[in-house]
């Protein structure tokens, strides 16, 4: 094993030289950061369906020190007395927590002025107004928020000046432009029709008396999802009709990716579903969407079963160039994996990666694709845990919290559960929810951050060590489209393979990963060239990237194609 040579790049110390693992490992860091945070959402005796829902994790930038930042978005008790109570011990808002390096955190969520005491589902992080910060848009169990930053550490809430601020049932939520116009477009995904003054409970019987339970949400009335254009003065109009969503049903919406998943050079959209068949929402010239859910094979799985989706990841399991989808799903399903076959079709093989039988007996929610030993195959993290946890009383032997899972990618051919030999964390039953993925430490490998209902954050760093392996870490900057780059797709082309990853502003469940791309090009340290295709179809090659480094691809400086 060669010694880590380190280079000093933009002010980050960076090693060259990134090891990664025959068995991989993470360690909880979580105390040792300094993060502190307890998602709040205590069930009440009639099992309100939104609270045991969780809320979702941001990697976010804020300060652009090159130095990823969390975002982390709270619940909230259910009555009105109880909430005030909750905000009177201070721990009732959403939390942003700096990255001071060296493994270190600090909440500033005062000082940045952030303050959101409806219960938080989903987050979304991009730079809606191109002045270089990055944004965060919030949905909620009531009323979304928009946090503008700034760009002196505080943020200003925006919301309702800009009519984004959609009171209904909230789930995931995306940055992406649509209509390639150089500016970031909103799309909302909204779960079920439910208010507080409206509120559908659901009881069954147990030793003679009645007891609450979350109600299957395909038996509540769904509600749509919402399309917001930017408009590119500052201003957004709702764009759900013209878009076309009102064509299709509205549905129980939860996990939702943007991207090119037809190689037609515009964004089409997919949205998880619960108990109902999944949208994929393909773009028809940027101005209006066509749900081609079930042409696409990706509304039910392989036997034409809907299924009850909760995440969604997206990413080229089998590095084909093509982006494949991966959806979580409930009890007795298996999360479900979309092989993208070209042409707008997919195909479902589950079966064949080895991960029916590990997922069945689970409940996922959270899932990220990332490539945790940096061999240049994307692995899987799913989080599981039940959303009920009186099925005892049902005789039926489902467990509230389950452990999480960890999969290494077997070179594109299939998964291998490696959940046992990943470190103490895995070991565990938790009721996890939420998962994002940054280099938080900046040494090349990539970590995770985890959300869990009604308990502690936890943040595992990457600590695998054994085989040499390299990355290379692209940040991507647009002049003529968007200036976060939402929407590109990054080819690193090196003498053996070429790799595809995708910039997104959402991912999994109610989540977002960090904006910069960590990609691991296995066992080599020799230059790579580097194909951007932009949003809007231009296309540049930045040649000779050293491995080990960060690299900043600004749109323009890279020879075209």
């Amino acid at each position: 094993m060669h010694s880590n040579s380190l280079i000093v790049l933009f002010g980050v110390l960076y090693s060259a030289t990134i090891v990664a693992a025959d068995n991989p490992l993470f360690e909880d860091a979580t105390k040792q950061s300094g993060i502190q945070f307890r998602h709040v959402s205590p069930l009440t005796q009639e099992r309100h369906l939104h609270l045991v829902m969780g809320s979702g994790i941001g990697w976010i930038d804020f300060d652009r020190d090159d130095w990823p930042d969390l975002y982390l978005a709270q619940g909230a008790p259910f009555g009105k007395a109880d909430r005030e109570q909750f905000a009177a011990r201070g721990e009732s808002s959403d939390r942003l927590i700096r990255n001071l390096g060296e493994g270190q955190f600090e909440d500033v969520s005062d000082v940045a002025g952030l303050t959101d005491l409806d219960y938080s589902m989903g987050i979304t992080i991009g730079d809606f107004n191109n002045d270089g910060f990055q944004d965060i848009y919030v949905s909620n169990y009531g009323t979304n928020r928009l946090h503008r930053n700034n760009g002196d550490g505080t943020f200003s809430e925006i919301a309702a000046s800009l009519s984004l601020d959609d009171s209904g049932f909230g789930s995931s939520c995306t940055w992406a432009d649509l209509d390639a116009d150089g500016s970031l477009d909103l799309f909302v995904c909204n779960y079920t029709l439910l208010d507080t003054k409206n509120y559908k409970l659901c009881t069954f019987l147990y030793e003679g008396r009645p007891h609450g339970i979350t109600c299957q949400p395909r038996y509540l009335p769904a509600t749509r999802d919402i399309v917001f254009h930017n408009e590119g003065d500052g201003s957004f109009s709702d764009r759900t009709q013209s878009s076309g969503l009102l064509q299709s049903p509205a549905k129980q919406g939860l996990g939702v990716v943007a991207a090119d998943l037809d190689a037609d050079g515009d964004i089409d959209v997919y949205v998880a579903n619960d108990s109902v068949p999944n949208d994929l929402w393909i773009n028809r010239n940027g101005s209006r969407f066509v749900n081609e859910g079930l042409l696409s094979g990706t509304a039910l799985n392989r036997e034409g079963r809907r299924e009850a989706g909760m995440g969604v990841a997206l990413g080229d399991v089998d590095a084909d160039g093509r982006p494949d989808l991966l959806v979580t799903n409930y009890y007795g399903e298996t999360n479900t994996l979309y092989r993208n076959e070209g042409g707008g079709l997919f195909l479902d093989i589950t079966d064949e990666f080895g991960l029916a039988g590990p997922s069945r007996l689970q409940l996922g929610f959270g899932i990220s694709l990332f490539d945790f030993d940096n061999d240049g195959w994307l692995d899987l993290f799913v989080a599981n845990g039940h959303v009920h946890d009186r099925l005892k009383m049902l005789d039926r032997d489902e467990p509230f919290a389950q452990p999480p899972q960890l999969f290494r990618n077997q070179t594109g051919q299939r998964f291998n559960d490696v959940s046992r030999s990943s470190g103490p964390y895995f070991q565990r039953a938790v009721v996890g929810r939420s998962s994002a993925v940054a280099d938080y430490d900046r040494d090349g490998r990539l970590d995770l951050a985890i959300g869990h209902l009604n308990s502690e954050l936890v943040l595992l760093r990457n600590v695998s060590q054994q085989v040499e392996m390299t990355s290379l870490r692209i940040e991507l900057v647009g002049v003529r489209c968007n200036r976060d780059a939402i929407g590109a797709v990054v080819e690193v082309l090196s003498q053996k393979r070429r790799l595809t990853r995708f910039r997104t502003a959402a991912t999994g469940y109610l989540s977002c990963d960090e904006a910069s791309l960590t990609i691991g090009i296995g066992e080599t340290e020799t230059a790579v060239n580097v194909l951007v295709r932009w949003p809007g179809e231009k296309n540049e090659i930045f040649r000779s990237l050293q491995p080990g480094r960060r690299h900043v691809l600004i749109e323009g400086n890279g020879t075209p194609e």
